[in-house]
């Protein structure tokens, strides 16, 4: 599907289940019920950068709405890693020995647990939804822009099957994409969830959900960064750790300056919404966690700017 070169994208960070959130983004947006459905004011086009589902308590309305709008040719929805390990969870695999692809922890049963709880009183709505998520494209080039849900890295889009703009994981490798060490995990753990870093000296810190991480994520959008807090991503950073030493990672993946402007969620950023830089644009203003839901206007031929933001605090959830 080529894009169009005329047309306004707009960019949607990952929603999380926050279905009346996104129906608010997008009155505020101006797309407004038209014929009985979702319209733009203007020759528009929304790109969701993935992460439909979890976190939040209207998973399988949010999922509704992003997929009619891609159905009607008004959107474009990337698989983010939350579809992508939904689909895994789900996956039982050899058939029969009730084992699947994604490990059934305590973890990350917490996780999925709002979905599960919804799919509870619509049980005919999981083989359909985890249908689609199969269908939906890892990355996507458009006209003078790139879209992925963590991270462009050349090298691991390679080893998925390119369909004119768009990258997509094989339907035949989605084992392969459960298993380590082959290139199909290793481009989903880039693409999906981002290039980590292991932490010196055995130091950890508690993500949001108060997991133990010993890996950081980073920076790849900044080049060539010469210490750990230059080139890590940290809210609060590891008690006891040193972030102005060194960084030392010959592997650190860059996205070089004169590439068009890549548009991506995954990293829970908070604060007022501000691009990485010239030519990276983070989407993802934590809706996940009762913050902001962010979409990012991007008008023909215009450079990367703070002013394109349009942002939507995270509705409270109405009573059932």
């Amino acid at each position: 599907m080529k894009m169009d070169p005329n047309a306004t994208y707009i960019f949607i960070g990952d929603v999380h289940g926050q279905a009346p959130t996104l129906r608010a983004l997008l009155q505020k947006l101006g797309w407004k019920k038209r014929q009985g459905r979702l319209k733009p004011r203007n020759d528009e086009h929304l790109v969701f950068v993935g992460d439909l589902i979890d976190r939040g308590s209207h998973n399988l309305e949010t999922v509704e709405i992003v997929r009619e709008l891609v159905e009607q040719g008004d959107a474009t929805c990337l698989m983010g890693n939350h579809e992508f390990n939904a689909v895994h969870f789900h996956t039982e695999h050899p058939s029969g020995s009730g084992q699947y692809l994604r490990d059934r922890s305590t973890d990350n049963l917490r996780q999925h647990g709002n979905v599960l709880d919804e799919l509870t009183r619509r049980p005919g709505f999981l083989p359909d939804m985890l249908a689609w998520f199969k269908t939906l494209p890892v990355a996507i080039e458009g006209p003078g822009w790139r879209c992925v849900h963590a991270c462009w890295h050349d090298e691991s889009l390679n080893a998925l099957t390119q369909i004119d703009n768009r990258w997509y994981l094989p339907a035949d490798a989605w084992v392969a994409a459960a298993t380590k060490d082959t290139a199909e995990y290793r481009a989903c753990e880039n693409l999906m969830k981002g290039p980590e870093y292991k932490l010196p000296d055995g130091s950890f810190f508690l993500d949001k959900e108060g997991v133990k991480r010993h890996h950081a994520r980073i920076r790849w959008w900044s080049p060539q960064p010469d210490t750990l807090e230059e080139a890590l991503l940290f809210q609060t950073p590891p008690e006891g750790l040193d972030t102005s030493r060194p960084y030392d990672n010959p592997a650190h993946p860059t996205y070089p300056a004169v590439a068009p402007p890549v548009f991506f969620g995954h990293y829970w950023n908070w604060g007022e919404p501000t691009p990485e830089s010239h030519n990276a644009v983070c989407l993802d203003y934590s809706a996940g966690r009762g913050k902001h839901l962010v979409a990012y206007r991007l008008p023909t031929d215009s450079a990367v700017a703070s002013e394109h933001y349009v942002q939507q605090a995270v509705v409270a959830n109405p009573a059932a």
